[in-house]
């Protein structure tokens, strides 16, 4: 279970006419354990936003900090306030922390319960309901392997419909049958949580009568990748790091000219170009069997860079259908979890020509700068150098 990884997305829609969102979505990745929060505000607008996102923010920094989970909890209760009109809590909330050895731990204070899907089919949860400081909170502990899933939703996904295109509401059975359904095929924890909210949106008629949150956890093995940039500084390291590149069971990248040649000889590979996949502006990719992606260096990491520095969302659909190095590599990257740069030392003569861009030159730097993109992306980046 070591090689268990959680991969989160969330997805929110505000009340209709309501700047801020009354819910809060948290998550952290740690090490061994990863958290996911979602809180809701009581009511809609500024007032719900600070609440849920102090609810939010007070159970991450706790648990971060080391903190038992029904500690945490109890601060909340004893902390947050209670309105005294509808005897309510300003703030609702699910925590799940999950550990990489295979189980989730939940605990939840009025919120809708956690939907969770085992082998495709809805898992019915087992809670245990305790009594802290008065007030009733729910707990479970569910075994998890690699393919099943965790959606934790806020009452308005549940009450989608409402004076809207379905009178009663979507319901919370519903939205989980939905759920079973949709994760027959290949999906993503971003694509899950956009189609709930998305169905939501089409409930209210494009008016949601409430905050609406959206919180997937996809469990599955974790994607690991190692990428071999450049030739080593000395040539009798040439096989040790080749030995090193292909010792784990990875997805495997070549990048640069001369490096993917050093690798063909030392597995005994020949060395192939696929015409096909020249684009203007960008070099053809190679192929060596046993490597699951060749390109070229300085020019296609210096285009990945480019393109990691927008801060836009880049659509994988887009870039599963381009055949070419840069799309092709940065694929890769963004669809990995684990990511292991092997940067050689050794400096390319073609690449201290003054008619060749300043940039060029830079190839560990622009590693290092590509390795600070993604690790901002949530990828657990190291960096080898030799």
């Amino acid at each position: 279970m070591k090689n268990l990884y959680f991969e989160i997305a969330s997805a929110q829609l505000n009340k209709y006419n309501e700047e801020l969102c009354g819910d809060s979505i948290m998550s952290h990745q740690g090490t061994n354990a990863s958290t996911l929060i979602l809180s809701d505000g009581l009511g809609s607008g500024v007032k719900a936003n600070i609440l849920a996102t102090l609810t939010s923010r007070i159970i991450s920094v706790m648990l971060k900090n080391g903190s038992e989970l029904y500690d945490v909890v109890e601060t909340l209760i004893d902390t947050l306030p209670t309105c005294s009109y509808r005897k309510l809590a300003y703030s609702t909330f699910s925590v799940a922390q999950m550990y990489n050895t295979g189980t989730i731990h939940l605990v939840e204070y009025d919120n809708p319960p956690a939907i969770i899907i085992k082998k495709n089919k809805f898992y019915p949860i087992e809670y245990n309901n305790l009594e802290i400081l008065g007030k009733n909170i729910n707990e479970a502990i569910v075994k998890i392997e690699p393919g099943d899933w965790l959606v934790l939703v806020s009452d308005g996904e549940v009450h989608a419909g409402i004076g809207g295109v379905w009178n009663l509401g979507w319901s919370w059975e519903r939205i989980a049958e939905f759920i079973e359904r949709i994760v027959q095929k290949p999906l993503s924890a971003h694509e899950l949580a956009f189609e709930l909210t998305n169905i939501a949106h089409q409930l209210y008629a494009g008016k949601p009568g409430d905050d609406t949150s959206v919180a997937v956890v996809k469990i599955r093995e974790k994607k690991r990748l190692k990428v071999l940039i450049g030739a080593p500084a000395k040539k009798e390291l040439d096989k040790f790091v080749v030995n090193r590149f292909m010792s784990e069971d990875t997805r495997k990248v070549v990048c640069g000219g001369t490096t993917s040649n050093i690798v063909g000889r030392i597995l005994g590979q020949e060395v192939g170009v696929d015409m096909d996949s020249i684009k203007p502006g960008i070099p053809p990719i190679g192929m060596i069997k046993g490597i699951d992606l060749v390109t070229e260096g300085i020019i296609t990491i210096s285009s990945i860079l480019k393109i990691l520095g927008v801060d836009e969302e880049i659509p994988m659909q887009v870039l599963g259908r381009n055949h070419d190095g840069v799309s092709m590599l940065l694929k890769e990257l963004l669809d990995s979890d684990e990511i292991t740069f092997l940067v050689g030392q050794a400096m390319n003569p073609a690449h201290q020509n003054p008619g060749i861009p300043k940039e060029f030159g830079l190839k560990t730097k622009i590693t290092e700068d590509i390795a600070k993109h993604l690790s901002k992306l949530g990828k657990h980046v190291e960096i080898e150098y030799y």
